[in-house]
């Protein structure tokens, strides 16, 4: 299942797991609706859930707060949680500033999912 909202984000779900693309600007216009569908997510009882920032090209300190209390409430219900963030550009530096990539296993642009050996990951 697919469906994209009005704010420009995308849900893909599958019956255990989940991905959440983000838009290409996370910021406080859109972010309260990130929050909603993540914390719907959790919510359903996904077993792993993927905020994959790939296309978005800007990310203020709202868009870290909704992975960050996303990261919460993964945590607390036993969740999966990962991000999977571009190679390069402002949103990666963003996260790996703010502590994000030290929190949360990350995923780089074109790796593959986590578990597979060939998966690399950002210092820490």
């Amino acid at each position: 299942m697919e469906f994209t909202t009005s704010g420009g984000a995308t849900v893909r779900r599958t019956d255990q797991d989940a991905t959440l693309l983000f838009p290409v600007e996370a910021d406080v216009r859109n972010c309260a609706d990130l929050h909603a569908l993540s914390r719907q997510l959790l919510d359903e009882g996904i077993s792993s859930l993927v905020l994959d920032l790939t296309d978005c090209q800007f990310c203020d300190s709202s868009g870290l707060n909704v992975i960050l209390r996303t990261y919460v409430l993964a945590k607390t219900a036993g969740i999966r949680l990962s991000i999977r963030l571009p190679e390069h550009g402002m949103v990666r530096r963003t996260c790996s500033i703010a502590g994000v990539t030290r929190m949360i296993p990350v995923e780089l642009a074109g790796t593959p999912p986590e578990g597979d050996p060939a998966v690399r990951r950002l210092s820490r």
